[in-house]
């Protein structure tokens, strides 16, 4: 029978117990479907005693499914962390699907089962479902990157009753802290991982999502109820103070290697953005987290480059706004938070573009 191993990721998580305890709760008691089940919690090298209050509650409580534990040397990030988990979901438990998960996820029980038929029945090999927040209101379902490298969270802040997400639909992405995928396909990845680890954090699941596309393989947002995300929480319980500068920093980090080796049609401007941003850091402009983060990310992009090659927007599914737009982005700093683009994905439908191969 198919194997798919949920793998839940934790790294000194003890401060946000609460919802932890929550969200491990839900996933020893999600539904099996048509395939085996195996709940594997991979440990970040956790040093605050986090591993240990997990492994007594997983020891004290009735699951419906099998549970290993797995404490990796020592923290990588999400993205050095995740490879570990998944390598040993695939070497140790034979796994043939993986569905990766944050420690702050509280998910709803037949998520994954639904997911899972979803992805076979259409012949998905990524997909995600909605993912709420803890107010009850849409965190995103789903996400695209526009020409720019931009990202938007499909009907964020939404009401679900006023979205009409009913019917699957292509995404740029699957947000990485619920998403399924086919070992078959990560195994057509450099080094057979699902993440590029030198990212350690933020942007990483982009990748997986564009490589994807980059080999005409299909990701999508199915109509499931993924459950509640708490996000960012280990992130701020971790570094406290500094989460919102380290945030800042691994993010503007990781998407200047993502542009820096990103092909779009409007090319030309893309380059005049590019070379704002860095003039903007090289004259002091930017605060220090960014400009450090732009610096560095030239540095990743070398590293990038060599795993995931030239990203060819053209070839993913992705959002392209009026070149009006892109125009305004390149020449006005912060232009960006000047406009309120509407998320609703009856609005962006209209600007959504699809590789030849999939409209032919």
């Amino acid at each position: 029978m198919t194997k798919v191993v949920a793998l839940w990721l934790n790294y000194n998580s003890s401060k946000i117990w609460d919802v932890v305890k929550g969200s491990l709760h839900s996933i020893l008691n999600l539904e099996r479907g048509n395939f085996d089940l195996t709940i594997l919690i991979a440990d970040g090298g956790s040093t605050d005693g986090s591993l240990d209050l997990i492994r007594k509650y997983v020891s004290e409580v009735e699951a419906k499914n099998e549970v290993v534990i797995h404490k990796l040397p020592e923290n990588r990030g999400y993205s050095g962390n995740m490879n570990g988990g998944y390598e040993y979901a695939v070497n140790n438990l034979g796994a043939d699907y993986v569905a990766f998960l944050n420690n702050d996820f509280i998910v709803e029980g037949d998520s994954l089962r639904n997911m899972f038929e979803w992805l076979l029945r259409e012949g998905y090999v990524g997909v995600q479902g909605l993912e709420l927040r803890p107010d009850g209101l849409i965190s995103n379902a789903g996400m695209f990157h526009d020409e720019f490298g931009q990202v938007i969270g499909i009907c964020g802040s939404y009401k679900i009753d006023n979205c009409g997400l009913i019917k699957p639909y292509f995404i740029t992405y699957p947000m990485g802290s619920y998403m399924l995928y086919s070992v078959d396909f990560i195994n057509e990845l450099p080094d057979k991982k699902p993440f590029i680890t030198e990212t350690f954090t933020y942007f990483d699941d982009n990748y997986l999502g564009l490589m994807a596309w980059q080999r005409s393989q299909k990701v999508a947002f199915v109509p499931v109820i993924e459950g509640v995300h708490y996000g960012s929480l280990t992130t701020k319980s971790v570094h406290g103070t500094r989460a919102r500068s380290m945030a800042s920093y691994f993010n503007i980090r990781n998407r200047t290697a993502l542009r820096e080796n990103m092909r779009c049609r409007y090319h030309t401007l893309f380059r005049l953005y590019k070379s704002r941003l860095y003039l903007m850091a090289k004259l002091g402009l930017l605060n220090d987290s960014l400009r450090r983060g732009i610096f560095d990310g030239f540095k990743l992009a070398e590293i990038v480059r060599g795993k995931a090659g030239v990203i060819d927007l053209e070839k993913a599914v992705h959002v392209e706004f009026p070149r009006s737009h892109y125009l305004a982005s390149a020449l006005i700093p912060g232009y960006k938070s000047m406009t309120n683009l509407d998320a609703h994905i009856k609005y962006l439908s209209k600007y959504i573009k699809y590789p030849d191969w999939l409209v032919r």
